[in-house]
């Protein structure tokens, strides 16, 4: 993997403000909303953080593709609960040039890893993670990282997704919780900019406790699979 630098995508947007605010913002209290007792459960952190992206790359592409569906399938589990499926979302999360790089969740995250001291040849490979997670679909690991039993979240990506989501949506609407403060809100065309750019620096955080490839791979297999929720199962109780 060749590594480049990482400037914000929306630097010279009408909307950076904005997007600089919600990214603080975001980095800021997740790690405060992931705080038990003084202490991180760097899984857990980093799951979650992993479980934003993904989920919010899914957003980010509905209003930026009129024509998504081309792209796209709906697939049902035996539950009857629907997934997304389809190139253009995984697009949303691996990069097809290098010019995207810095608005996808794998190529930011990728860099945290290797400036937590990963070497660049031992990244992870994608392909096996994708097939984790379609393989996971519908069964009782579903939501679950590949990575070793001892080294997972406490929770199922999709339910911290949504412990989570409630924070992540404060944070992109440029406001402080009783403040009158308003920076304005953070466009959904940017939300997975955004997130996936908020996904370098836990990496690197936990990596006294956490080897960045386990921490690499349980972040990106999180994003993968919320990246494929439907949003009643997010959004609506």
């Amino acid at each position: 993997m060749k590594t480049v630098p990482n400037q914000l995508p929306w630097k010279n947007e009408p909307d950076a403000a904005a997007c600089n605010f919600a990214l603080g913002h975001l980095v800021q209290n997740l790690s405060h909303r992931m705080t038990m007792n003084g202490r991180i459960h760097a899984e857990t952190y980093i799951s979650a953080v992993g479980a934003i992206a993904g989920y919010a790359a899914q957003r980010t592409l509905f209003v930026s593709s009129p024509k998504m569906g081309v792209d796209l399938n709906r697939v049902a589990a035996a539950s009857g609960e629907q997934y997304w499926f389809g190139d253009a979302l995984n697009r949303m999360l691996v990069p097809k040039t290098e010019a995207d790089g810095n608005r996808c969740v794998w190529s930011v995250a990728a860099g945290g890893a290797v400036r937590a001291g990963i070497q660049p040849q031992q990244l992870p490979e994608l392909e096996p993670m994708f097939r984790h997670v379609a393989s996971t679909i519908g069964q009782a690991n579903e939501g679950r990282s590949s990575v070793p039993s001892n080294h997972q979240a406490q929770l199922p990506a999709r339910d911290l997704l949504r412990a989570v989501w409630p924070t992540v949506l404060i944070c992109f609407s440029g406001k402080f919780p009783g403040s009158d403060r308003d920076f304005g809100a953070a466009p959904v065309a940017w939300w997975s900019a955004i997130a996936a750019q908020a996904a370098s620096r836990p990496i690197q955080d936990v990596k006294s406790v956490l080897a960045p490839d386990i921490a690499l791979r349980l972040l990106m297999e999180s994003a993968i699979y919320c990246s494929k929720l439907d949003q009643l199962q997010i959004e609506v109780r």
